[in-house]
């Protein structure tokens, strides 16, 4: 019998070569897409929430507000509210704090590597986030002038050997130079899935050792994160409340002195990842409200495909009704009817998962590769997904086949050979799923617009600066190459190169987010405003190489000494009280005790992208070693010029390593999640428009089938041609007309929603759903038109010969 049917199957495929193509294309396509998807949406909600205690650790966040006015959201909180939640909320059992240390040139004996993923922290850590220890002491990193390293990072630097108890030097700006630490052990290098993936982990101790230990109760320095593990049954915001109060009554006073309000927030580790409004993130993650815009189109392409293929069947239904009735009248019960479809559908199924299969393997990393996704290599392996697989197999053939059975074994073999089976079959969901797709090709199409030009608007806003025809190049490692002001022999050396215009230094460049931030900021008698500020160092020349625009003053000379002067743009003026930029000159102004001169105001210049709201800033003048050079070059020199800058930067500094970039591609770096939100959005949308069109042209054609003989009855009572497709086309127009009216109002509701999450948006104009309208209505007739004229010009004795 299971060999009957399996013959019955093949029959069946191959004599409607059209419809199983539609079927199970549609089907594999549709599965394929809804895999890729989830397994991106999936990897990206997997953050930290893999360690052992992820639903009891938290990260203090800490928010700031000046007058009536939020200053900001920052992820970083100072070095005393850790063991000040500890102290005073009883919920809280332990704490851990890193310390950003910025990039550094680690290594041994002359060969170095530069690393960027390098913090100070305790040994609670390794407890927090499930660090596995290979190799060494965790208890020595109790200690000062200790580092652990990852296996990757160990392999770079010792190769095979066992570097615990090796000595590790460490070249960085915040050390003045190179300081030796020795190698407490090797860590298990951490997953992908990890806000934070640490390559040197420095103990703690050695900030103690650097400034002391009364940096502990500082509650101005905020530049550390700060992770609290609380009690299984901890109320998170009563939490919250004891915290703030505890704040209150330990720091209230200098709040108030500085007009300033501080409020704490627990953050779970598991949402740190999908949370974009903190700024002072070591790691951008990704606005998790964009995740449930693939999770409803995966949610939709799948509901289409099962619903196209129940419809395909019912169309189907109609040429293998004679089968049915006659087997009926044969002998065949309706259980057998029944097991017959269900292990059709089954077969289907099957195949289209195995296809579904093939195409992830065979596109899976080219579109990883392709978007610069952060996914591990193993996302689209088959021990990845064949549970996904297996379950949406036996998932589709139930959904997929059992209406469809059901129906088909209900026919009654005297309606069935009298022909009257097309009456029973208008009763089904054909049309509201046709009007679903246009509707849901009439959103995307207008989503992909929207999220492109907002791209766009994003990349095209007004800096204030120049990014154009800048060359970065990376600082040479410090005090070992001898004596001598870098910055000085940086610029003596690379201007001669011919096609250099000018030569600047600082210790941030645009596109990053300016490290060294305080509150700390006030005139001379003056109070702190309560506003965070940044603090940048940079050498001569900046302001010119970049063209930022002078409010009032001047800029810095050769001639000053470092931490003498300063310029601050227009909203730090504004935030110190000064009315006019002519007003701030002169003026001194303190940073955490420091006092420099106000020379100059600027133009409130992006040092970060649009979606960043501008901080005030203070750039404060160094004629010392920093760490980025910026080569303001003639682009149609560059290809000389390169080979040049390379040569002269290793005759100075043989032993440091050569790296550069090019500034304005660095910056666009910033709207990597937007311009992967784009791609990603705009692959998925195809997709899904490609599965709706499959399911247009099964359902038009199952419709058009149902009124085959009204066509030809018409057409013996005298209508033309033109009459016909007259009279199918007014029913498309009906269709079309509740797409639109449905469709344009659902599309601007949810983009505009979208848009709101941008500081800096567009606004949606008539032409965002004009342009979808057009190409829904050529997409319609596009797929319908041969149908259409089909049945138009079908002879009318071929349709009533069986009546």
């Amino acid at each position: 019998m299971l060999l009957n049917y399996i013959k019955i199957f093949f029959r069946q495929l191959f004599k409607n070569k059209a419809y199983s193509l539609i079927n199970i294309g549609g089907l594999s396509i549709g599965i394929a897409a809804v895999l890729l998807i989830m397994s991106y949406v999936q990897f990206e909600q997997s953050y930290d929430t893999d360690l052992s205690d992820a639903d009891q650790i938290y990260r203090l966040n800490l928010s700031s507000t000046s007058g009536d006015q939020i200053s900001e959201h920052s992820a970083r909180t100072a070095p005393a509210m850790g063991q000040l939640a500890l102290d005073e909320v009883p919920a809280v059992e332990a704490f851990s704090r890193v310390v950003i240390m910025g990039e550094v040139i680690a290594g041994l004996d002359e060969e170095f590597i530069r690393e960027e993923h390098i913090f100070l922290t305790d040994a609670q850590y390794f407890e927090f986030f499930d660090l596995n220890i290979k190799q060494g002491d965790l208890d020595k990193m109790n200690s000062p002038l200790k580092a652990m390293l990852s296996e990757a990072t160990a392999l770079n630097i010792y190769g095979k050997d066992d570097p615990t108890g090796k000595v590790l030097e460490i070249n960085s700006t915040n050390f003045d130079g190179t300081v030796e630490f020795e190698v407490a052990g090797v860590f298990e290098s951490t997953p992908m899935n990890r806000h934070l993936r640490p390559q040197i982990l420095i103990s703690y101790a050695t900030l103690h050792h650097f400034i002391g230990k009364q940096v502990d109760q500082s509650f101005d320095w905020q530049n550390m994160y700060t992770y609290l593990k609380v009690n299984e049954n901890a109320n998170i915001i009563e939490a919250q409340l004891q915290l703030n109060n505890a704040l209150q009554t330990r720091h209230g006073e200098a709040l108030k002195a500085a007009d300033s309000e501080w409020e704490l927030d627990l953050q779970s580790v598991e949402q740190i990842h999908t949370t974009t409004q903190y700024v002072g993130e070591y790691n951008t993650g990704i606005d998790g409200s964009k995740l449930k815009y693939f999770i409803w189109i995966a949610a939709f392409v799948l509901l289409m495909v099962y619903l196209n293929s129940i419809n395909i069947t019912n169309a189907r239904a109609l040429n293998r009704a004679k089968e049915i009735g006659v087997r009926k009248v044969s002998g065949g019960n309706k259980n057998q009817l029944f097991i017959q479809f269900m292990l059709e559908s089954l077969f289907i199924n099957l195949i289209a998962v195995s296809i579904a299969a093939v195409i992830i393997a065979i596109s899976g990393n080219f579109i990883v590769e392709g978007l610069n996704l952060n996914l591990p290599e193993s996302t689209f392996t088959f021990n990845q997904l064949y549970p996904a697989l297996f379950f949406l197999w036996i998932f589709g053939t139930l959904i997929s086949g059992i209406y469809p059975a059901t129906v088909l074994t209900s026919f009654s073999p005297s309606v069935v050979l009298k022909g009257r089976l097309t009456i029973k079959l208008k009763n089904t969901f054909a049309r509201p799923l046709l009007v679903s797709q246009l509707v849901f090709c009439l959103v995307i199409l207008s989503g992909i617009l929207t999220v492109y030009y907002q791209l766009n608007h994003m990349r095209e806003q007004e800096l204030g600066i120049t990014l154009n025809d800048k060359l970065v190049v990376r600082s040479p490692m410090l005090f070992v190459e001898g004596s001598g002001n870098y910055q000085e022999q940086m610029n003596n050396a690379l201007t001669k190169i011919q096609g250099i215009k000018s030569v600047a230094a600082a210790n941030e460049i645009p596109g990053n987010e300016v490290y060294w931030r305080t509150d700390n900021v006030h005139l001379e008698g003056g109070d702190k405003s309560g506003a965070m500020y940044s603090i940048l160092n940079v050498g001569q020349n900046y302001f010119e190489t970049f063209k930022i625009q002078l409010k009032a003053g001047r800029y810095f000379n050769s001639t000053l000494e470092s931490g003498s002067e300063a310029i601050i743009n227009e909203k730090a003026m504004a935030n110190l009280g000064i009315d006019k930029p002519e007003n701030a000159i002169g003026e001194q102004l303190f940073s955490n005790g420091n006092a420099v001169s106000i020379v100059g105001v600027i133009d409130n210049y992006r040092q970060q992208g649009v979606n960043n709201q501008i901080s005030p800033m203070v750039l404060n003048y160094s004629s010392g070693d920093l760490n980025y050079y910026i080569l303001d070059y003639n682009q149609a020199e560059v290809e000389k010029i390169l080979p040049q800058v390379a040569a002269s930067f290793n005759k100075l500094f043989p032993t440091s390593p050569f790296e550069y970039y090019f500034l304005d591609e660095h910056f666009d770096k910033q709207y990597k999640s937007e311009l992967q939100f784009v791609k990603l959005f705009s692959i998925a949308a195809i997709i899904a428009i490609i599965v709706a069109v499959m399911g247009i042209v099964g359902v038009t054609t199952q419709l058009i089938i149902q009124r085959n003989k009204e066509i030809s009855i018409r057409k013996i009572m005298g209508a033309s041609f033109t009459d016909v497709l007259a009279l199918v086309s007014r029913e498309y127009l009906v269709w079309l007309s509740i797409c639109f009216t449905v469709g344009i109002p659902l599309s601007y509701y949810l983009f505009s929603n979208w848009l709101d999450n941008f500081l800096i948006r567009i606004e949606l104009g008539w032409w965002f759903f004009a342009i979808p309208v057009l190409l829904i209505t050529i997409i319609f007739i596009g797929s319908t038109l041969f149908q259409t004229i089909k049945a138009a010009w079908v002879n009318p004795a071929e349709t009533l010969k069986n009546e």
